[in-house]
C-alpha cells in the first residue's frame, strides 16, 4: 500500500500539481476502479494471512486428528511438527502473557488447548489493526490521502467528486468487513480433519472453549469497531460537504436564471454564486467533530429583482417547471446518499458460526440509528428552509406586492365590446398561473421528499419510521408543518389582495364608469338628464324618466362588469383548488353585492322603467357570482325587493305584507322574508316616494299614507346604518 499514485492518479507532494490540471484528469469511473482494486487487495491479503495463521498456531489435536486420517491427505496439510516456543511467544499479545503469568503464578496447570486457539485469534487482530490503522501505509492513512487530493481542487466540481468518492469508500468497506468477520471465522475457528473415502480432505469444527468463544466475538466486535472508526472519520465529513453542496447547487440555479439573492440576518448586500464561491473557498475542508455543524445560510430571492421581472419573466425564469423541480432533484440524490453512507435501520451485527453473542453491537446499532436519523433530518430540515423560506415565499410575496389595488383616477370607456380583450381588473392573468404553480410547486415538495403515502420510495417519512427515532420524526413533522403553514399564509395573502385589487376595479367599472356621462348604450341624453336629477338629490343611473324605451338589456356597467369577472373567473377556476374557488368566489359575491346595495340605498333612485333595467342588472351579476359556491342567497332577497320598484302604490302593502296580510307583524310578504326595515328602506328608493315642492323635496301623499294604514316610521328620515343591509347578514 505504498504506492500513492494507485489510489490518487498524481505523485504524493508533486510541486508541479495543479487545481485544474487535477480536475481535468479526475476520472470517477478510475477512482472506483482503483478503490475496487484497493479493498481486493486488503482483503485477499487478509484471507491470506487468516490461512497462515491458522496453519501457524494449530492445535495440537488437530496435528493429532490430521496423523489419524486417510494417507490420501493433500501434502500441504500441516506438518506434525512441535510449534516453535520462540515464535509463539513472540506473537502472544500481552493479554495471553498475563494469562501465562497468572497461572504459573497460582501454581495451576496452564490450559494449553485455551492458549492455542485463541492466539490466532489475537494475532489476526494485531494484523487488521496494522493494515488498517497504519500511519503511513494502512487503509486509513490510503483513504485520507485521496481525500486530500481530491480537496486541492478547491471547486464545487471537485466537490462533487468528493462526495460520490464518500459513497464508493464506504461501499467497499462494508463489503471488506463482511469478509473479514467471514474468513475470521472459518479460518481461525479450530477445526478437524477428516478424511473422506474419495481421498478428499475436508474438515469440520472441532469443539469450542469458553475462552475461543469470548476471543472470537471479540475479534469480531473488534472488526466492528475499526468499520466504525473508518465510517464515522468519513460520515462527519459527507455529510457538512453533503449540506454544502446541496445549498450551492439549489442557489446555482437561481444563478443560472439570473435571479439574484440576499443574506438574512442583517446582511442585505445582494448575492452572487460568485461570491457564494468565495466564502466557501474551503468547502471540501472535511475537518468537524460534530456530524452536523454546518448550517445553510438563509438567502432568499431578492424581490426588488423578482417585481422588476414582472409576471411573465417569472414564468420563464424562477417559476418555470423544470426550474421549480431541479431542487427536488438535487435533495433527492442527497437522500440516496445518504442512505447508501448511513443505512436505515440496522447497525452492523452478526452471528458468528461459533455461537458467539453478538448483542454487545446493541449500543452501536443504536447510535447508527440515530445518526441516520439525525442526517436524513438535517437534509430535510435544509430544504424546508431553502424550498420555501428563500424561495416560494419571497415570489409570493412580491407577487402580492405587484397588485395595483387601487383603480384608476379616469373612468372607463364603457362597454367593453364582446369582441375585444376584457379588461384584468388589476389582476394579470399570469398571476393565477404563477400560483397555480406555486401551489403545484409546494405538493411536488411534499411528494418527493416526504413521500408518506409511496411505500418504497425510500423518502423522508419512509427512512425516518425505519430508524424508529421519534424525536426525529416529530422535528421532521414540525420542519413540514411549519413550511407549509407559512406558504399558506403567504399564498392566502396574496389571493385576498387579488381579492381587493378585483373589488376596487369592481367598485370602479360600476360607479365611476356606470354614472359617467361619456357611458352610451343607455340613452345618453336620458343619462345626463338622470345626472342632473342626481346632482340635485333625486337621481342616479336608474331613475329613468318614464316612457323612456329600454335601448338595452342591461346596463354598459353591468355588461361590462360581468364580461370581465367571467374571464377572470376562468383564470381564477384553474388556478385554485374547488374549495379555495368556492370561498373566494363566494367573498367576491358578497363584496359584489355589498357595492351595488351600498350606492343604491345611498345615492340612487330608482323608477318603474329603471326597475326593469335594474332587475336585469342584478340577474346578470347574480348570474356570473352564482359560477362558483354555494353562498348566494342575498342575491335571492335581492330579486324579491326589486318588485317594489316595479309595482305600482295602491299595490305595495300587499306586496309588503301579502295578500292576506292585515298588519306589519303578520310575517307575510316581503316584511316575513326580507325583514321590515330592508323592506320599508328599499321601497324609499322609489323615484316616486318623494316629490318636489316649493318647500323642497317632500314624501308622496301615497308613502305617508302606506305608513300611516301599517304604523311604521320611516327609516330613511334618519340615518341608515349599512352594516344592516351586507350580505353577509343574509
Amino acid at each position: 500500500f505504498n504506492n500513492t499514485m494507485f489510489l490518487t492518479g498524481t505523485p504524493k507532494g508533486d510541486p508541479d500539481s495543479d487545481e485544474d490540471e487535477f480536475g481535468e484528469e479526475f476520472d470517477m469511473d478510475e477512482t472506483r476502479s482503483r478503490l475496487s482494486t484497493l479493498f481486493h487487495r486488503v482483503s485477499e491479503v487478509c484471507r491470506a494471512e487468516f490461512e497462515l495463521i491458522a496453519h501457524v498456531f494449530a492445535s495440537p489435536s488437530t496435528y493429532k486428528d490430521a496423523n489419524n486420517s486417510s494417507s490420501t491427505a493433500s501434502s500441504t496439510s500441516p506438518s506434525n511438527t512441535p510449534i516453535p516456543l520462540a515464535d509463539v511467544t513472540s506473537t502472544v499479545p500481552l493479554q495471553v502473557a498475563r494469562l501465562l503469568i497468572q497461572h504459573i503464578a497460582k501454581n495451576t496447570p496452564i490450559p494449553l488447548a485455551d492458549v492455542t486457539s485463541t492466539v490466532p485469534l489475537q494475532v489476526a487482530r494485531l494484523l487488521i489493526q496494522r493494515i488498517i490503522s497504519d500511519p503511513r501505509s494502512g487503509l486509513q492513512a490510503r483513504i485520507n490521502d485521496l481525500l486530500e487530493s481530491l480537496d486541492k481542487g478547491g471547486d464545487f466540481y471537485m466537490g462533487s467528486k468528493k462526495l460520490d468518492t464518500f459513497v464508493v469508500i464506504h461501499e467497499k468497506a462494508a463489503g471488506l468487513f463482511m469478509i473479514l468477520k467471514e474468513g475470521a471465522e472459518q479460518n481461525l475457528i479450530p477445526r478437524t480433519a477428516a478424511g473422506s473415502g474419495s481421498g478428499g480432505n475436508n474438515t469440520t469444527a472441532a469443539a469450542v472453549s469458553p475462552a475461543t468463544k469470548r476471543a472470537v466475538a471479540s475479534l469480531v466486535q473488534f472488526l466492528n469497531s475499526q468499520e466504525m472508526a473508518l465510517s464515522n472519520s468519513q460520515r462527519r465529513g459527507y455529510l457538512n460537504l453533503e449540506l454544502r453542496l446541496l445549498h450551492h447547487e439549489c442557489c446555482a440555479g437561481f444563478d443560472r436564471i439570473g435571479a439574484s439573492m440576499v443574506l438574512k440576518k442583517g446582511d442585505s448586500r445582494r448575492y452572487s454564486i460568485r461570491s457564494l464561491r468565495k466564502s466557501n473557498k474551503g468547502v471540501n475542508d472535511a475537518a468537524s467533530d460534530a456530524i452536523t455543524d454546518y448550517r445553510a445560510p438563509v438567502m432568499p430571492l431578492e424581490k426588488d429583482n423578482l417585481k422588476r421581472m414582472g409576471f411573465g419573466c417569472l414564468l420563464d425564469g424562477p417559476l418555470k417547471p423544470m426550474v421549480l423541480r431541479q431542487p427536488l432533484i438535487h435533495a433527492t440524490d442527497s437522500l440516496m446518499r445518504a442512505r447508501l453512507m448511513f443505512g436505515t435501520t440496522s447497525g452492523n451485527t452478526s452471528q458468528n458460526s461459533s455461537g458467539g453473542n453478538a448483542s454487545s453491537s446493541g449500543g452501536g446499532e443504536g447510535h447508527h440509528r440515530n445518526s441516520t436519523a439525525g442526517v436524513i433530518l438535517a437534509i430535510y430540515s435544509q430544504m424546508c428552509t431553502f424550498y420555501g423560506e428563500a424561495y416560494l415565499i419571497p415570489i409570493i410575496e412580491s407577487l402580492a406586492e405587484m397588485l395595483d389595488s387601487s383603480a384608476p383616477s379616469t373612468p372607463p370607456s364603457l362597454p367593453y365590446g364582446e369582441d375585444a380583450p376584457p379588461h384584468e381588473m388589476g389582476v394579470n392573468g399570469n398571476f393565477w398561473i404563477a400560483v397555480e404553480r406555486m401551489h403545484s410547486a409546494a405538493k411536488s415538495f411534499d411528494r418527493e421528499l416526504w413521500a408518506e403515502q409511496r411505500p418504497g420510495s425510500a423518502r423522508v417519512w419512509e427512512i425516518l419510521v425505519g430508524t424508529g427515532s421519534t424525536n426525529s420524526i416529530t422535528m421532521a413533522k414540525e420542519c413540514r408543518l411549519r413550511f407549509f403553514r407559512d406558504v399558506e399564509e403567504r399564498g392566502e395573502a396574496a389571493i385576498l389582495r387579488a381579492l381587493d385589487t378585483i373589488t376596487a376595479h369592481i367598485q370602479w367599472i360600476l360607479v365611476s364608469g356606470g354614472e359617467s356621462a361619456g357611458m352610451t348604450g343607455i340613452g345618453t341624453s336620458r343619462l345626463l338628464n338622470n345626472l342632473k336629477n342626481h346632482e340635485s338629490g333625486h337621481g342616479g343611473p336608474y331613475s329613468v324618466p318614464t316612457g323612456s324605451a329600454l335601448e338595452a338589456s342591461n346596463s354598459p356597467a353591468v355588461q361590462s362588469l360581468a364580461y370581465c369577472l367571467r374571464a377572470q373567473f376562468v383564470h381564477v377556476q384553474s388556478a385554485l383548488t374547488p374549495q379555495s374557488l368556492s370561498a373566494f368566489w363566494t367573498a367576491l359575491s358578497i363584496r359584489l353585492y355589498d357595492k351595488l346595495i351600498t350606492r343604491l340605498l345611498q345615492h340612487y333612485y330608482v323608477s318603474n322603467i329603471g326597475g326593469v333595467i335594474l332587475s336585469r342588472d342584478v340577474e346578470a351579476l347574480r348570474t356570473v357570482s352564482m359560477l362558483a359556491g354555494t353562498d348566494h342567497q342575498h342575491w335571492d332577497t335581492l330579486r324579491e325587493l326589486l318588485t317594489l320598484y316595479m309595482t305600482p302604490p295602491d299595490a305595495l302593502k300587499s306586496i309588503l305584507v301579502g295578500p292576506d296580510g292585515v298588519d306589519a307583524t303578520s310575517g307575510k310578504g316581503l316584511f316575513g322574508r326580507a325583514g321590515q326595515l330592508q323592506s320599508l328602506v328599499f321601497m324609499s328608493r322609489r323615484a316616486d316616494y318623494r316629490v318636489k315642492s316649493s318647500n323642497g323635496w317632500q314624501k308622496s301623499g301615497w308613502a305617508m299614507k302606506l305608513l300611516g294604514g301599517l304604523g311604521l316610521p320611516d327609516p330613511s328620515e334618519r340615518s341608515i346604518n349599512m352594516a344592516m343591509f351586507s350580505a353577509e347578514r343574509h
